[in-house]
């Protein structure tokens, strides 16, 4: 009979210990102090809100390319105005494989477009994957990417990605392959 004595009062005590661990998880929080309103009343925390962090500087910036491309007066006697245009850039040092390209027609040059991560050919060979590039605007009889003899073209020189705008002047005949 003992321990009926001491039941209500470790009933007590424990109902104070979970109360006090719980305000204490709460303290552990962390939180602004509740500000004060004209009438001097504390505001709620929820009419204080919590400013926005600052920008991550730490996230990349998406790599692009501004070309202009336009077509020497005298390539433009060889090419038809529905002839298509591919403007891409492929990695200075590596494979061929374009990493941007964007396709117009002669009749939309001189033209200025932007070659970055979203005209990608591949999500695994993007032009944010290297540092440096040859552009390449091609003026293709055929309509296909793949240059063929008397296909017209201009390049660029190896440029960092970062260099924002490039010039191409198509000014030469693709020689036979």
């Amino acid at each position: 009979m003992k321990n009926s004595k001491f039941r209500p009062s470790m009933c007590f005590v424990g109902t104070i210990a979970i109360t006090v661990a719980v305000g204490l998880a709460g303290c552990q929080q962390k939180s602004e102090p509740a500000a004060a309103t004209p009438s001097g009343n504390a505001a709620p925390a929820s009419a204080n809100p919590v400013p926005a962090p600052a920008a991550d500087q730490s996230i990349p910036t998406i790599a692009s390319l501004k070309v202009t491309v336009s077509l020497s007066p005298t390539m433009a006697k060889q090419a038809g105005p529905n002839d298509t245009v591919f403007i891409f850039a492929r990695a200075a040092d590596g494979p061929r494989v374009p990493l941007a390209i964007v396709r117009k027609q002669v009749k939309d040059l001189p033209a200025t477009v932007v070659l970055d991560d979203s005209s990608a050919m591949s999500p695994t060979m993007r032009l944010s994957s290297v540092s440096e590039v040859i552009v390449v605007a091609r003026v293709s009889k055929s309509g296909e990417a793949m240059p063929k003899a008397g296909d017209l073209e201009g390049t660029s020189a190896p440029v960092k990605v970062s260099a924002g705008v490039v010039a191409i002047s198509i000014a030469n005949v693709v020689a036979g392959r």
